[in-house]
């Protein structure tokens, strides 16, 4: 509760008070509260112990028309708990007069957010606050009590930070161990009875999981893949873990795109993927995936790593549904071979299949400098796309050996060059490095003993950082290239592994298409001869272009 909170309340409170004793017996408001942290800490502060404890209070005390409020596993660090909540409400109606706790930390454990319902609201509402462990009575007017309890509520506020700093650093170590931390097994896995730090796969929301990925792959967006698995009653993952009965199956595709990124399905642990502010805002927050914890292996995957690897890249390139409500054959892999910006698919709904068409979106942006459409219509590049895959098909189909043999010479020869260039800027670039922490040694040096000024060795040295700077991270990109590179050679087998999948091809599916491609390069047509003539450049996974082949 704020301040324009509590102010709204004491307006309506205003009216409510005038209604008091009209009709209603005044309740007494016995509330009780465990938290998940207070677990460790004896029966004392359990529900049953503190209920027993109120209702002994009430009685002796006389304090009449009482109702018990309940909250059991909400942290106090915030006011966002239901029985609070439902108490609150009959505040709010005028209902209340006395509103008893065991202790103030039951009560809660924010000091700004206590104080302003002890010390302003209950005030003003003429209700009686009581913390009967801590000797706290609004009715006492003399009681040191009372004064002391600010302060209560100050080391009751330290306690809950206190806790909360501690249980991080628990759960850092043992994400840090490569122990799961997340209290719930991804959807598609269920926790191991033996081990409950090792996942095994269910397999019933395994084949949903699978499904999702294929549809995916199969061209459909998260929300056309939602609607599908609706139409088919599929229970959502929620549904699904308290096994309703009468199940929605009404998917959100942020529930789709959470599964379709998530690396647990490869078999990985994946610890702080998200994160808090503080002990007192709960709402959790993505960190970069550069600071996950990532622990390979640690269970059976659901979903392969060429499966997911394509899934992510798709999903880079995937552009909105069209107002046709269609996705193109080739939307995210065509590209201008001029500006290399992406090509929008033009379509609509009075719009006839021969006339959906690509054109270049730097041709269309007043941002980038293209001449020319590079259009072409969808019907005729799946046409091109076709018979060059099935060219594809049917040579290694005869001639295997020398379609490897080939594409091996190839990445050699390809990989060699790129390999010698990267190896020799590396070792320009270290060398260069190494200089210019001589080149700063020295301007130090020279600053130390006057024979430069501090302004001329600020403005020097911080030309000589930058550039030394830019240079380390030049390297860090060419070793990783260099990693990549070598790499390479076993791509070649990865695309025989998919080509073999096939025979020849009657027509292309996006499944088909996002397999094989990687990219569709559209050149300017040429019009010279008086025809029109386009160059197509298709690149395949892996292996790139095969005009050669």
């Amino acid at each position: 509760m704020n301040l324009d909170t509590l102010q709204r309340t004491l307006t309506t409170q205003n009216h409510n008070l005038s209604r008091r004793n009209k009709g209603k017996q005044e309740i007494t408001v016995l509330y009780v509260r465990l938290s998940q942290d207070d677990g460790t800490q004896g029966d004392s502060d359990s529900i049953t112990n503190q209920k027993a404890m109120l209702e002994k209070f009430a009685r002796e005390k006389k304090l009449y028309n009482t109702r018990f409020f309940v909250d059991d596993g909400y942290t106090g660090t915030n006011f966002n708990r239901p029985g609070f909540q439902e108490a609150l409400e009959l505040v709010n109606n005028g209902e209340v007069k006395n509103f008893v706790v065991k202790d103030l930390s039951r009560f809660g454990r924010n000091y700004a957010e206590v104080a302003l319902y002890t010390e302003i609201l209950f005030p003003k509402l003429d209700i009686r606050f009581i913390a009967v462990n801590d000797g706290v009575d609004s009715e006492t007017q003399d009681s040191n009590e009372i004064d002391f309890a600010p302060f209560r509520n100050v080391f009751n506020e330290f306690y809950a930070k206190d806790t909360s700093k501690k249980i991080r650093a628990v759960k850092r170590a043992k994400g840090l161990a490569g122990e799961r931390i997340s209290a719930n097994a991804p959807f598609g896995y269920k926790k191991d009875p033996n081990d409950k730090n090792h996942l095994l796969v269910d397999e019933p929301a395994a084949k949903v999981v699978k499904k999702i990925f294929n549809y995916c792959i199969d061209g459909f967006g998260p929300l056309q893949i939602a609607k599908k698995l609706e139409k088919e009653r599929v229970p959502t993952t929620t549904e699904y873990k308290n096994k309703s009965e009468n199940p929605t199956c009404v998917w959100h595709s942020k529930a789709i795109v959470w599964i379709l990124e998530r690396p647990d399905y490869l078999g990985h642990t994946v610890n702080f993927k998200t994160t808090t502010k503080s002990y007192r805002d709960k709402r959790k927050i993505w960190n970069d995936p550069k600071d996950w914890a990532v622990f390979k292996n640690t269970h059976e995957p659901i979903i392969d790593q060429e499966t997911f690897d394509l899934v992510q890249k798709m999903r880079q390139k995937r552009r909105r549904q069209t107002k046709a409500d269609r996705v193109g054959l080739f939307s995210g892999l065509v590209y201008c071979a001029d500006c290399k910006n992406r090509h929008y698919f033009c379509t609509g709904k009075s719009v006839s299949p021969n006339q959906e068409r690509y054109v270049c979106s730097g041709f269309q942006s007043r941002f980038i400098d293209c001449n020319n459409a590079h259009y072409i219509r969808e019907m005729k590049l799946a046409e091109i796309v076709l018979n060059d895959v099935n060219d594809k098909i049917n040579f290694l189909k005869q001639h295997e050996k020398q379609f490897t043999k080939s594409l091996a010479k190839r990445a050699k020869t390809d990989q060699q060059k790129e390999l010698k260039k990267a190896e020799k800027r590396v070792i320009e670039a270290k060398k260069r490095v190494s200089e210019l922490d001589n080149i700063i040694k020295r301007l130090y040096e020279d600053n130390v003993l006057g024979k430069l000024s501090d302004e001329r060795f600020t403005i020097l040295s911080k030309d000589y950082e930058f550039e030394q700077s830019e240079l380390k991270q030049e390297i860090d990109e060419l070793e990783i290239r260099l990693s990549k590179q070598k790499e390479d050679v076993k791509n070649v087998q990865k695309f025989l592994e998919i080509v073999r999948k096939y025979t020849t091809l009657e027509s292309l599916t996006p499944s088909i298409v996002n397999e094989l491609i990687d990219r569709i390069e559209i050149h300017k047509p040429d019009k010279s001869t008086g025809k029109r003539i386009q160059q197509i450049d298709i690149y395949y996974r892996f292996v790139g272009k095969l005009d050669e082949i």
